[in-house]
């Protein structure tokens, strides 16, 4: 049974650099257990959180069974605060998840390889689950705090060349708040829509990274256009297509927050909306629109590919 099922587990939290704390968002573990349905141990990395929402950018020990749950203590410095994330996780819905593979590339598929921790401010709590670079979101969970805390302080500072007051002095932030992280978990139903100006042009895979830390990738049907789909809104929609059999490009769209949560603010969550992605005839130029309307983006980069694709060229 050990053997079964072998993922890893992540932390992470949004990044901030504030004064001489490089990672303000950094919480620390005084305990990090997973919960598994066989009883097999399992724990979060030991130290602290690292990298940015959705992604810790570090590996961890091979975890093992099926996660059911998490108890979780932890201490954030920006709050003054040790936290306790005592929390279930849908019973089904992670014994599916453990024997569900994702299609990555044409014949290529991913099995679940980990459940990745996000932790913002005021406690929240949000899990995805991994397969290879697939992220899906579990679900948001509510930490509470944990009033009695001078035993963890002991505990957690006894190794730290800064006692408690020093790291608050340092890191203690007012009024912090998870409301920009919940705003990003915000689902909205809307597809994507390929208008180009070449007929040798085969499109073959959208790859969305969210706000809200998912990361999903659709391979394309004969008609350049996806299913409407309720989904966070994309960070980075990223697409791979050919013109030739020397003519592999990849483009990478980034959105503006500030411009892309407005456009949508006023949108219903069962309403359909649409984007087109606009590619110029000598794959030069790449445009987004909303409703038929251009939206203002940070970027566009359009590169050489070099994915070779069961349909290409």
């Amino acid at each position: 049974m050990k053997n079964k099922y072998e993922w890893e587990s992540y932390t992470c939290q949004p990044p901030l650099a504030v004064k001489g704390n490089q990672n303000l968002y950094r919480v620390e573990f005084v305990r990090g257990d997973i919960i598994t349905m066989e009883g097999i141990p399992a724990t979060l990395p030991f130290g602290g959180s690292s990298g940015f929402w959705g992604d810790s950018g570090k590996s961890w020990t091979s975890q093992h069974g099926t996660p059911i749950g998490a108890d979780v203590i932890y201490y954030a410095g920006y709050e003054d605060t040790f936290y306790h994330l005592k929390t279930d996780f849908p019973l089904e819905e992670m014994k599916k998840a453990v024997d569900t593979t994702y299609q990555y590339k044409d014949d290529t598929f991913e099995k679940f390889s980990g459940l990745i921790f996000g932790f913002a401010p005021q406690g929240m709590v949000v899990v995805w689950k991994e397969y290879g670079v697939i992220r899906i979101e579990l679900g948001r969970y509510q930490a509470e705090v944990i009033k009695e805390d001078k035993k963890l302080e002991e505990q957690l500072f006894r190794s730290w060349s800064m006692n408690r007051e020093e790291v608050k002095e340092r890191d203690f932030m007012q009024n912090t708040s998870c409301a920009k992280w919940d705003m990003y978990r915000k689902r909205y139903t809307f597809r994507i829509v390929m208008q180009n100006e070449n007929r040798k042009l085969r499109l073959f895979r959208y790859c969305f990274t969210n706000y809200n830390g998912e990361k999903d990738i659709i391979f394309m049907p004969p008609r350049p256009a996806t299913t409407y789909d309720n989904r966070a809104l994309p960070q980075i929609l990223e697409l791979d297509w050919e013109t030739g059999f020397y003519e592999r490009f990849r483009g990478n769209i980034f959105l503006n927050e500030k411009v892309i949560f407005e456009k949508f603010k006023n949108f219903k969550p069962e309403g359909k909306q649409e984007f087109q992605v606009k590619i110029s005839k000598d794959n030069k130029k790449l445009e987004l629109f909303l409703n038929n309307e251009p939206i203002e983006v940070d970027s566009v980069r359009i590169y050489k590919g070099s994915v070779i694709y069961k349909d290409s060229y």
